[in-house]
C-alpha cells in the first residue's frame, strides 16, 4: 500500500498536466513508498514541459530557489504545505568533464527518454519512475524486481564509475534496506577511484549508515568487502588484525566484537538525540583501536562538531575511560567514593554517553553492573553536579580578573567533588576563606617587597 501523498504535490501535477507536461515521483521517495516507509522529501521530474514554462508554473505554488539555470533544478516551498523543499526538475543528462564526483556537465531535456533519463542515476532501486495521480510506475531497468529481491545493482555500468561517491551509497543502501549487492556492482565499486572524495561527503554516507541503517555492521562489512576500509579508512584495519585476547570483552576478534556491539549500540542509543547516537556509535568503533589510530580514524571523517556538539572530544575521553566504571565496580569502593570518581569523570565526558555506551558494549558484565551504573548517576544527578559558585561571584569579592580566579573556582570544585561541599551557603563560607586568604597572602607579599 503506497503512502498518501499531499494535496500540494497532486495540484502541482494536475497543473502540469494541463499544460500538456508530465510529472513523475522520482530517486528515493519512489524506493520508500514501494518498500512502505513514510516519505519526507519528494523528488519530482517533468517531461514535455520547458524549463521557463515550468518555473512560472512552479511560481504560483510557492517560493523558488533555482539551481542551474542550464540543467534547471527548482527547490519549492509550497505555500499549502508545512516547512518542506520538494526538488523539481527536468530529466538530466550528464557527462564526465573533471575529476570529482561534481565534475559533471549537466543539460536538463524535458524531451528526453524514460530509459535515458532513468539510465544517469546511480541504482536500478533509484531509476523508478511514478506518476502521482495514477500511481502507475514506469520502470525501464526492472529496479522493482530488484527491490523485491532486495538486490543492489548498478543503474548504468558504462558510466557507474565516473561519480565515485556511489560506491559508498552502495555500502550505506545495502546497510539501511538489508539488500545483497551484485557481484558486478562489486567489481564496479573496487575499480573506483576513492581519492577525489570531500571528507565532508565521505562523512555524511558514513552518518547514514549509522543513523539510518538498523545494522549498522551490514554497512560495515560492506565498505569492508568495497574495499573502502582500505583506502578511505586504513586506521580501521587494526581491527581485523587483533584478537581481543584476554580482556574484560567478550572472546571474539575486535572487528566482530566492534560489529555486535554496533548492533546493540544502535538499539540503546535511539531515544538519544542524533550527535550524541553518533558519539557513542563512534566510540564503540573506537575502543578497540589504539588512541593514534582512532584520532586517525576520526581525522579521515573531518569530523569535529555536530549541530554543536564536541563528538570528536566526548569519542577520544570514552575511549579512554569506558573501563573505569567497570573496575570501580568490582573493586567494590565505598558508594561515597564511588560517587567522588565518577564526578571527576564527568569533567572529561558527558556521563550520560559513557552509561550508554556502557550497556551496549558486550562486557563480561552482570545486569547487576548495569543497575549498578544506573543507580549512581542517578545519585550524581539528583546532586548538586554544577560549580555552586561562578566567577562573578568571586569577582564581587573584590578579586581582580585573571589567575587567580580560576585558581579559586578550582578549589571550590574540588571540594565540591570530595562532598564537603554541599550547599550554596557552604560554598559561599569557604569562597570567605579563600578570599581572606588571598588578601592575606598578598600583604605579607607586599610587606616583604
Amino acid at each position: 500500500m503506497f503512502s498518501v501523498l499531499p494535496d500540494w504535490l497532486i495540484e502541482i501535477c494536475k497543473a502540469i498536466r494541463l499544460l500538456g507536461g508530465k510529472g513523475f515521483l522520482v530517486g528515493g521517495c519512489v524506493r520508500d513508498r514501494l518498500l512502505g516507509y513514510s516519505i519526507k522529501d519528494y523528488d519530482l521530474e517533468v517531461y514535455a514541459l520547458p524549463s521557463q514554462t515550468l518555473k512560472e508554473l512552479l511560481e504560483k505554488f510557492g517560493k523558488i530557489n533555482v539551481v542551474g539555470e542550464q540543467f534547471a533544478v527548482y527547490k519549492l516551498q509550497p505555500k499549502a504545505a508545512a516547512p518542506v523543499e520538494v526538488d523539481v526538475s527536468l530529466p538530466r543528462r550528464e557527462s564526465k568533464r573533471s575529476r570529482g564526483h561534481r565534475g559533471f556537465l549537466i543539460e536538463g531535456d524535458p524531451w528526453m527518454t524514460f530509459e535515458e533519463a532513468v539510465s544517469r542515476r546511480d541504482f536500478t532501486i533509484n531509476a523508478i519512475l511514478q506518476d502521482p495521480l495514477t500511481e502507475s510506475i514506469i520502470d525501464p531497468l526492472c529496479g522493482v524486481n530488484d527491490l523485491v529481491n532486495r538486490r543492489l545493482r548498478v543503474a548504468n555500468p558504462k558510466t557507474f564509475k565516473e561519480d565515485s561517491l556511489r560506491v559508498l551509497r552502495a555500502a550505506q543502501l545495502a546497510s539501511r534496506y538489508n539488500l545483497s549487492i551484485t557481484s558486478e556492482t562489486i567489481k564496479l565499486c573496487r575499480e573506483t577511484a576513492l581519492e577525489d572524495l570531500p571528507k565532508d561527503r565521505v562523512y555524511k554516507e558514513f552518518e547514514k549508515i549509522l543513523l539510518f541503517s538498523p545494522n549498522p555492521s551490514i554497512g560495515l562489512r560492506y565498505l569492508q568487502k568495497l574495499c573502502v576500509i582500505q583506502r578511505l579508512f586504513p586506521s580501521l584495519i587494526e581491527l581485523q588484525s587483533s584478537p581481543t585476547m584476554n580482556t574484560p570483552y567478550s572472546q571474539d576478534t575486535n572487528w566482530n566484537y566492534t560489529l555486535k556491539s554496533l548492533e546493540r549500540g544502535k538499539v540503546v542509543v535511539e531515544a538519544l538525540c542524533i550527535p550524541k547516537r553518533i558519539s557513542i556509535l563512534l566510540a564503540i568503533i573506537g575502543i578497540r583501536l589504539s588512541l593514534p589510530n582512532l584520532v586517525k580514524f576520526l581525522d579521515e571523517l573531518g569530523i569535529h562538531t555536530v549541530q554543536g556538539y564536541p563528538v570528536r572530544r566526548q569519542v577520544i575521553g570514552l575511549r579512554k575511560v569506558h573501563l573505569i566504571p567497570y573496575k570501580i565496580f568490582y573493586q567494590r569502593l565505598y558508594r561515597q567514593i564511588a560517587i567522588i570518581c565518577f564526578r571527576r569523570l564527568g569533567r572529561i565526558i558527558d556521563l550520560e554517553l559513557l552509561n550508554y555506551l556502557c550497556k551496549a558494549l558486550y562486557l563480561e558484565s552482570s545486569e547487576e553492573f548495569l543497575f549498578w551504573l544506573e543507580e549512581i548517576l542517578k545519585d550524581l544527578s539528583s546532586g548538586n553536579s554544577q560549580s555552586l559558585i561562578t566567577g562573578h561571584d568571586v569577582l564581587s569579592k573584590g578579586i581582580k580578573p585573571g589567575p587567580k580566579v580560576k585558581s579559586i573556582l578550582r578549589q571550590l570544585q574540588e571540594f565540591q567533588i570530595e562532598g564537603e561541599v554541599l550547599t550554596i551557603s557552604e560554598a559561599q563560607l569557604l569562597l570567605e576563606k579563600l578570599v581572606r586568604k588571598n588578601f592575606q597572602e598578598n600583604e605579607l607579599k607586599n610587606g616583604q617587597t
